[in-house]
């Protein structure tokens, strides 16, 4: 009974928390997600002190976060959190229309192959650095696992926190708007890839077991697809919300089972679900407040339950506050030189280098993932939530710079 009632005073915080944060960066000009990031890291152990029980292997409580969060509250908090994301992911393939994908294939491949390249090179050169350090990677984990999860963790790109971004400033429905958003959806995709197989071991083995698991998600598209638009298999709407809430929460659940995380199954069955007719206003509207409003709140206060800033200390300062730096300079310039290369004018290519910089709740999610693998610690988990926190709140004063407009926001195709 006392579990049952922390469980409820805890998750009311959560959210009011988080909540608060979101309102706060709305009255300053910043996205409400940068806000609900923030806000979050003030009920974890950052500002409370201590730590939960299990956030590594063999963690005790302690401290005031220990008291306050006891181990049953934390993981039934954690699974509310996990299905709050699984959702959250199914709504943010909703919001991926693959026409322009096929519209502008070539310079949506381009720019993601620019931000992959930029970040696994970033990679390549952090990783050994912080081996050596000690500290940053889990007891046991091999060089390659931990590469892909630094990798993927910097690649990642918050998809919905663009979309927001880009909505507020009318941008979104332009055709600007939509190759940012098929890029990053593009990019968030071989991060999830890429982490799974860090997850699985990052050997030939956890390869072909990703392949296989890719392979059969795409034949129950492809035969999944052509019986959703039959007109024998229409639901009702109330009825066809139910299903498909059932098959996301699956596909997480067997995605976490099967490659390590529940996040890249509901992003697939939005993608696939929208292509299929499916109508994403009828879901956005009686999902959306729900999942934006409480369990996304709830999944960035499990997040920041297992992030504490203080193992930031100051020896370490600076070389974290250097590769903040190297992500945003190596993403921002990396797209915007490949924009300006494939004919974006220079408004248009700091849009899309603006945008694509920013890693957001996305980064958050997957350092989530591989720290609960043990294949990174929780001062490395830290110094990425943190990374996600800064490349979200600079994407807005970067966009404003580039004074792209809605008329600007063309194609070089439709710019004369």
């Amino acid at each position: 009974m006392a579990d049952a009632a922390l469980f409820v005073l805890d998750l009311a915080l959560i959210v009011v928390v988080v909540r608060c944060g979101g309102a706060l960066a709305v009255r300053l000009w910043q996205p409400r997600i940068a806000g609900q990031m923030v806000g979050a890291i003030f009920v974890g152990p950052t500002v409370l002190g201590g730590q939960i029980d299990g956030v590594v292997d063999g963690a005790a409580a302690s401290g005031l976060v220990g008291t306050v969060v006891p181990a049953a509250v934390a993981d039934a908090l954690t699974v509310l959190g996990a299905v709050g994301m699984i959702l959250y992911m199914l709504l943010v393939g909703l919001t991926i229309d693959p026409v322009p994908m096929r519209k502008r294939v070539g310079p949506i491949l381009a720019l993601s192959a620019s931000v992959i390249a930029s970040m696994a090179l970033l990679a390549v050169l952090v990783t050994p650095l912080l081996e050596s350090d000690g500290g940053w990677k889990g007891s046991g984990v091999t060089s390659m696992a931990f590469l892909l999860a630094i990798g993927a963790a910097l690649a990642a790109q918050g998809v919905p926190i663009a979309a927001l971004i880009l909505e507020e400033r009318g941008m979104l429905a332009t055709e600007i708007g939509g190759i940012v958003i098929a890029t990053g959806a593009c990019v968030v995709t071989f991060a999830l890839i890429a982490s799974g197989l860090a997850i699985q071991g990052a050997d030939v083995s956890a390869l072909g077991h990703l392949v296989l698991v890719v392979g059969i998600g795409a034949a129950i598209v492809a035969v999944g697809g052509p019986a959703a638009r039959s007109r024998r298999m229409r639901l009702p709407p109330r009825l066809a919300v139910a299903v498909l809430l059932v098959i996301a929460v699956g596909s997480g659940v067997a995605g976490k089972g099967l490659i390590g995380t529940v996040l890249i199954g509901p992003l697939v069955v939005g993608i696939a679900v929208r292509n299929m007719g499916f109508s994403a206003r009828f879901l956005e509207a009686r999902l959306g407040q729900v999942v934006r409003g409480v369990l996304l709140p709830v999944f960035l206060g499990v997040a920041a339950l297992h992030t504490n800033l203080r193992e930031l200390h100051v020896e370490v300062a600076l070389p974290v506050a250097g590769l903040i730096a190297a992500v945003v300079l190596f993403k921002f310039a990396g797209s915007v030189l490949s924009a300006r290369a494939l004919r974006f004018d220079r408004g248009q290519a700091r849009v899309i280098g603006a945008m694509l910089q920013c890693g957001g709740v996305m980064t958050i999610a997957v350092s989530l993932d591989v720290l609960q693998a043990g294949i990174i610690t929780t001062r490395t988990h830290a110094m990425l939530t943190l990374i996600g926190i800064v490349t979200t709140v600079v994407a807005g004063p970067l966009l404003a710079g580039s004074g792209a407009s809605v008329d600007r926001a063309r194609s070089p195709a439709t710019a004369g």
